[in-house]
């Protein structure tokens, strides 16, 4: 058996206002479909993905609690006894270009982290308007790459610790900037791939500047730990591989799933992350069309007891049809 978990992560049918009347040990409720501008409790995120298959699903985080809410300039938290949810939407209209409003969200990440008692990002999720819209080094996916490091000001030669993250595009016509973290009160365990260059020596071709994540993180608290993936896709080494092939790309992000699993296993010796009902998978699709022969491959591959559900969702390279996250516990033994 695995000790307790800190975070408890589960998709649920009951709608968000229940659990957010609810169990008191309620994080965060995470509602899909709904602009994050329209959020309504500092534990309640709005996502503008659209959830592609059924029924309809919240995801709820748990945590040891009391559950503290307040905010902090443009973000708003939740804090439970370990760990810290916290989110914020920054209207694009208000903020400018897609550069300065993805600095100015790192900078509110940021100066709210050094002041609260998790101080340590251990997931990143940023959900992005038009992310692929724009040609060359104008892309908005760029740009905001540009506006987080301008921001986070790290040298990547200095193989920096950077947290597990996923970048996902919302609709074009959705007009903020979404971002919600996960942090703690004690520094994760970053993972890299093997079979993956690290996003941060990404080459030149991909941008002025490299995406600044780690390919996963492992959370270690309560005697638990879980494996927080980023955003997972296609790629092998820093290319793109079966361009135009939908099912064979879910394929190959499902094998860097498990090639992540398998490095997290190396390095911890004493445990290794498994997909079951502890865990969830999230899984986004560019094109809705594609939803029933990604829902088909994944079904093929991986195992049923593990929750999973399908958001549509642009990926940060136009030649990328799917991609794959989720959050996945770890158990002791070899």
């Amino acid at each position: 058996m695995n000790d307790r978990l800190s975070l408890r992560v589960s998709y649920q049918e009951e709608p968000s206002a229940q659990w957010l009347e609810g169990p008191d040990d309620v994080l965060a409720v995470f509602e899909f479909g709904r602009s994050p501008l329209e959020s309504s409790d500092p534990r309640h995120v709005p996502v503008a993905l659209e959830q592609l298959d059924s029924p309809q699903r919240v995801e709820v985080w748990r945590c040891d609690g009391p559950i503290k809410t307040g905010s902090w300039d443009s973000l708003r938290f939740a804090q439970g006894e370990q760990l810290t949810m916290g989110h914020l939407a920054l209207d694009l209209r208000a903020h400018g270009d897609m550069r300065n409003t993805s600095r100015r969200a790192y900078d509110i990440l940021q100066s709210y982290l050094q002041q609260s008692p998790h101080q340590w990002p251990l997931k990143i999720w940023n959900y992005i308007p038009g992310i692929n819209k724009g040609s060359g080094d104008e892309e908005l996916y760029r740009q905001f790459c540009l506006g987080r490091a301008d921001a986070v000001l790290i040298d990547p030669g200095d193989l920096p610790p950077l947290p597990a993250a996923t970048a996902i595009g919302a609709p074009s016509g959705e007009p903020a900037l979404q971002v919600y973290f996960l942090a703690g009160a004690l520094p994760g365990l970053d993972v890299e791939n093997p079979r993956q260059v690290s996003a941060w020596r990404y080459p030149r071709q991909y941008g002025p500047r490299s995406p600044l994540f780690s390919r996963g993180t492992i959370l270690k608290l309560n005697g638990s730990r879980q494996f927080l993936i980023s955003g997972t896709a296609s790629v092998v080494g820093h290319q793109t591989h079966h361009e135009n092939q939908v099912a064979s790309q879910l394929s190959e992000s499902f094998r860097n799933v498990q090639s992540l699993l398998d490095e997290g296993h190396r390095l911890m010796t004493d445990s290794h992350a498994r997909l079951d009902n502890e865990g969830i998978l999230k899984v986004y699709i560019r094109d809705p069309e594609d939803f029933e022969l990604i829902r088909q491959t994944l079904e093929a591959e991986a195992p049923a007891d593990i929750p999973r559900i399908y958001l549509q969702g642009d990926i940060c390279r136009e030649n990328l049809l799917t991609e794959i996250d989720g959050i996945v516990s770890c158990h002791r033994g070899p």
